[in-house]
């Protein structure tokens, strides 16, 4: 049988090109060569998805090693991140060696950890708390991902990043889209790269952004379209130089290998008159209970209106405190309690999950039931429980109906790992990953890809070997196997699941049991049913096992992976279940599965964004306001502000028609103005 290689997903030809594009720009401003001058630094903030990491790296790599080899340090904000660096750095080694013949010693090992010293013609890869840490930033060249986390001048790293600055001779930042980040932080980034002359122009459209979104409309609004465009001329101006960003609306050619994207509309939800009664009562024992100084925290709060398990736990703290009150108002509030009570047995019994919850899970069941994988965005951790428990009581387990025991298929699988290196090397691991592989669930999902179920071991290699995974137009079920377990290898805590896995199989992500069918996985706090929930501290192996066609068809997630993950390659189907206030976060979750070779890309098929809300409560506002801010976000240069909960009650429908009138008539110009920032070819 001839050896199943892993695939490698072939490059997108006009992504690679304007990423080779950006990274010669760079350097030629960082370098002052190719009649540029000279300069401190550069902001690098394309949108979401178009590949900041790949051109940070090239970067790094040609300082590392082009000529006089100079020292390189990435900042990271966290683990995970810092793993991806080093993983995104040893992916161009091979490359580079091969068509950048003029840089010297291109090697894996001169990525150094925090453990090492930072050497010449070394590249160190450490999290952001390094620099808090009292560590020092002297470097040739800086990068600091994900630079926007920086928030607030009085945060360590804030300070820390001001003060060691002028240590580093080269900086680049990579950011979010520039003017979602509050007006201080981006003018302290502008300044790290040198460009503290544009403070007063950017500080002009900031405020005009502000005007158009929180001031009444007081102006006509061809006259507001008028300003703004003549502001953002202006700064667009001022940090050009400084500044190159991308925005996906500038890259026609690229659109194909991202995926063409529509909105998923779901079955709308409205509350009842008992779940509104419920609101409306729960609002107003709050409301009581701050009255008489007792701590209750949010009257409205959001998480009241997408699941039932925060109000519960409210509800049970606030029994103790309401019975050691006085009269009336222990009278009072205890009635609502009662009241509060018996409204949600009712519902319980009539409705059973939170509605909101329910009318998601039969979307979901309907999407997986295609085949298709769905990942579902939280705000908070309770929320994200509830949710996870409620789809694993309503996804239908899958169950392999093939005749072939567990003993043909893991034979089988034996074959197509036998000429794998890494399998050679790691015989255990192996073995506990093939016993994943021939688990109930992942078992049954490699047979439903089958076009008919082999009858001998012979019949089930070859159809491992010869059939597409999740249809897949060019992956065999093999190689994505494969890929998967050389992927789990390369990172320290994937490796450090598959040794822990042969004790304890649950661990790994998809491995059905008594409390779980496997079919989907929240990755949050656990309280309850842990066998539903990720329970290793690092997420790498999840995203890796959510990143091939095997395991988990549902992920339910936190924002704590909204940024810098991959989750685009076998998913097309995000869902918003709740949002956080700030539209940025909107966008960074979107990012995760519109991607350079997306998975709507390779199968011809459209990303589908879901924006759920719970009708006739403040969640619908809310979701109506995320909306339509996520639309002119990249517009706007990602000038679109977080809102407050008075913001949801006091916006107008009127002042939502005049922003979008001002937008509307602005938009070609803004377009065109927000084109001046792309890459330049020196």
């Amino acid at each position: 049988m001839p050896a199943e290689q892993p695939s490698v997903r072939p490059l997108a030809l006009e992504s690679t090109r304007r990423q080779f594009l950006t990274t010669e720009d760079i350097l030629a401003r960082l370098g002052g060569c190719c009649g540029q001058e000279v300069r401190k630094g550069v902001l690098l903030a394309d949108d979401v998805g178009l590949g900041k990491t790949t051109v940070a790296a090239l970067v790094a790599w040609v300082f590392a090693s082009a000529g006089e080899k100079r020292s390189v340090r990435i900042l990271a904000p966290n683990d995970v991140m810092v793993r991806r660096w080093e993983t995104e750095l040893k992916s161009h080694v091979e490359l580079l060696k091969q068509c950048a013949t003029n840089l010297l010693d291109i090697d894996a090992k001169r990525i150094k950890s925090a453990a090492n010293n930072l050497t010449v013609g070394s590249i160190q890869v450490v999290k952001h708390s390094h620099a808090g840490n009292g560590k020092t930033l002297q470097c040739d060249l800086l990068i600091v991902d994900e630079a926007h986390r920086a928030k607030g001048d009085q945060t360590t790293f804030s300070k820390e990043l001001n003060k060691q600055s002028r240590k580093a001779k080269r900086v680049l930042i990579l950011t979010a889209t520039p003017f979602s980040i509050h007006l201080a932080e981006l003018n302290r980034m502008l300044t790290l790269v040198g460009a503290g002359h544009a403070h007063s122009a950017v500080k002009s459209f900031s405020l005009a952004l502000d005007r158009l979104n929180n001031a009444p409309p007081t102006r006509q609004a061809d006259v507001a379209a008028k300003s703004l465009i003549d502001k953002a001329a202006k700064a667009i101006n001022a940090i050009q130089k400084q500044v190159v960003r991308h925005s996906i609306d500038d890259l026609p050619n690229e659109r194909a290998s991202l995926g063409a994207c529509e909105e998923w509309k779901l079955a709308d939800t409205h509350a009842s008159a008992d779940e509104l009664e419920l609101l409306l009562r729960m609002d107003r024992l709050l409301r009581i209970g701050k009255s008489v100084g007792m701590d209750t925290g949010a009257t409205n709060d959001a998480r009241f209106h997408v699941g039932w398990q925060h109000l519960d736990e409210t509800l049970a703290d606030l029994v103790e405190p309401i019975n050691a009150l006085g009269e009336p108002n222990k009278s009072l509030m205890g009635t609502h309690v009662r009241h509060i009570n018996k409204l949600r047995k009712k519902l319980l019994k009539e409705v059973g999950p939170h509605s909101k919850m329910l009318a998601v899970a039969l979307e979901v069941i309907a999407t997986v039931g295609k085949g298709e994988k769905v990942v579902i965005f939280c705000h908070h951790i309770a929320t994200a429980q509830e949710l996870t428990l409620c789809l694993a009581g309503k996804v239908p387990p899958m169950s392999p109906t093939t005749k072939l025991n567990a003993t043909v298929w893991k034979t089988a699988w034996q074959q197509v790992f036998e000429k794998l290196d890494a399998a050679k090397q790691n015989p255990t691991l192996r073995d506990t990953f093939i016993n994943w592989l021939t688990s109930d669930l992942i078992c049954a999902q490699t047979q439903s890809w089958f076009s008919s179920n082999p009858r001998s071991g012979a019949a089930l290699v070859k159809a491992l070997t010869e059939q597409r995974a999740r249809n897949h137009p060019k992956e065999t079920i093999a190689k994505a196997a494969l890929s998967l377990f050389q992927e789990l290898l390369k990172s320290k805590s994937g490796k450090g699941v598959l040794r822990e896995a042969a004790n304890y199989p649950e661990l790994m992500p998809g491995t059905s049991g008594k409390k779980t069918t496997g079919r989907v996985l929240g990755v949050c706090e656990p309280k309850v049913n842990a066998a539903l929930f990720m329970r290793n501290n690092q997420p790498d192996t999840v995203i890796q096992v959510f990143g091939s066609p095997f395991g988990p068809d549902v992920l339910v997630v936190t924002d704590k992976l909204s940024e810098g993950i991959d989750l685009h390659n076998y998913c097309r189907h995000l869902i918003h279940y709740e949002l956080d206030a700030s539209p940025i976060r909107t966008v960074q979750r979107n990012g995760r599965i519109r991607r350079v070779q997306s998975w709507a890309a390779v199968t011809g098929e459209k990303i589908r964004y879901a924006y759920p809300a719970f009708g006739g409560t403040r969640d619908q506002r809310l979701v109506e306001i995320m909306k339509k801010r996520v639309a002119t976000f990249s517009l706007l240069l990602g000038g679109v502000q977080d809102f407050d909960d008075s913001e949801i009650d006091m916006t107008s429908a009127a002042d939502e028609k005049w922003r979008s009138a001002v937008v509307q008539q602005a938009q070609k110009q803004l377009k065109k103005e927000g084109a001046r920032l792309v890459a330049q070819k020196p």
